[in-house]
C-alpha cells in the first residue's frame, strides 16, 4: 500500500523494458555532430572570403592613393625640372609603380606680350603595378600642359 500512496500524487510508474531495446543515452549522435561540423566549415569558409575581398580592397586602394599621388606629382614637375617634350618616356617610380607618358603638340597661340608664343602640349601619363604583381591594374592620367616659349630672333 505504501507504493500505491507515492504513485497516487502524480507520479507515474516507469515504463517496462522492452526485452532488446536499447536505452537512449544523453549526448549528441554522430549526424547531429557532422551536421554541427559542415555548418561551422561554411560560416567559417564565407568569413574568411570576407577576410580576403578586405585585404585585396585594401590593397587596390593603396594603388589608388599611390598612383595619384605619384603622377599628380609628375604631372607638375613637366616643364619645370622635367622637359616637356613631345614623344613617349618610361621609368618606374621609387616605390616600384611603373609610369609611362606621352606628350603631343597641341597648338600655340601668340603671348600676351610681343615675342612671346604659348605651346600647348597634351600629355598622358599611365601609372601601372609592376607586371609581377598579382592584379594587373593601371591608372591613366591626361592633362593639357602649357608653356611659354620665347620667339627665336635671327
Amino acid at each position: 500500500m505504501r507504493g500505491l500512496l507515492t504513485r497516487a500524487r502524480g507520479a507515474r510508474a516507469p515504463a517496462p523494458r522492452r526485452p532488446g531495446s536499447a536505452r537512449r543515452r544523453n549526448g549528441f549522435t554522430l549526424i547531429e555532430t557532422l551536421a554541427a561540423f559542415a555548418i561551422l566549415i561554411l560560416v567559417m569558409s564565407n568569413l574568411m572570403q570576407g577576410v580576403g575581398n578586405g585585404a585585396r580592397n585594401e590593397s587596390y586602394a593603396d594603388f589608388l592613393v599611390s598612383a595619384r599621388r605619384d603622377a599628380q606629382s609628375h604631372l607638375d614637375a613637366l616643364g619645370l625640372t622635367l622637359p616637356l617634350v613631345p614623344g613617349e618616356s618610361s621609368g618606374a617610380y621609387d616605390d616600384g609603380l611603373q609610369w609611362s607618358l606621352s606628350v603631343t603638340p597641341y597648338g600655340s597661340a601668340g603671348g600676351a606680350t610681343a615675342g612671346q608664343r604659348v605651346l600647348g602640349y597634351r600629355t598622358r601619363l599611365v601609372v601601372r603595378r609592376p607586371q609581377g604583381s598579382d592584379r594587373a591594374q593601371s591608372m591613366s592620367f591626361a592633362t593639357v600642359k602649357l608653356l611659354q616659349e620665347q620667339e627665336r630672333r635671327q
